[in-house]
């Protein structure tokens, strides 16, 4: 007659194995939701400062007149707006001329620096009906 081994519960070489398997998947679903946390703060950033970006260009764009130049300022303390305004040359209407205007927001992101930049041309109506 042979004699049976019981096996009530398991040895402690399986119970270890089954807590390393664990802790490596626990530690690879970590990552996952730091890396979803990292990616999902940088789209909040860009998204904010493409809506800063639309906002400052429909100002400039409603300016009544516009000044040739670069401008620049805050919003809050850590977005940065510069607003470049051109008068682009080669145009022959006698009446209008077209005005470029470009803003870029930037913002530090870590160690990077990032932008967001959004252009439009408008028609001015030049003064007096001359060239200029």
């Amino acid at each position: 007659m042979s004699r049976r081994r019981s096996r009530d519960g398991f040895t402690l070489l399986e119970v270890i194995v089954a807590l390393a398997i664990l802790g490596a998947g626990l530690l690879g679903l970590m990552e996952l939701l730091s890396g979803s946390l990292r990616l999902s703060g940088g789209a909040r950033d860009v998204t904010a400062a493409s809506v800063y970006a639309s906002q400052r260009l429909e100002e400039a764009l409603l300016a009544p007149s516009p000044v040739e130049g670069v401008e620049t300022g805050l919003f809050g303390e850590k977005y940065r707006w510069t607003t470049e305004t051109s008068f682009l040359a080669g145009e022959e209407l006698p009446v209008f001329r077209p005005v470029r205007i470009q803003v870029t927001i930037s913002w530090g992101d870590g160690a990077r620096e990032r932008a967001v930049s959004l252009a439009a041309t408008r028609w001015d109506r030049k003064k007096d009906g001359t060239g200029g």
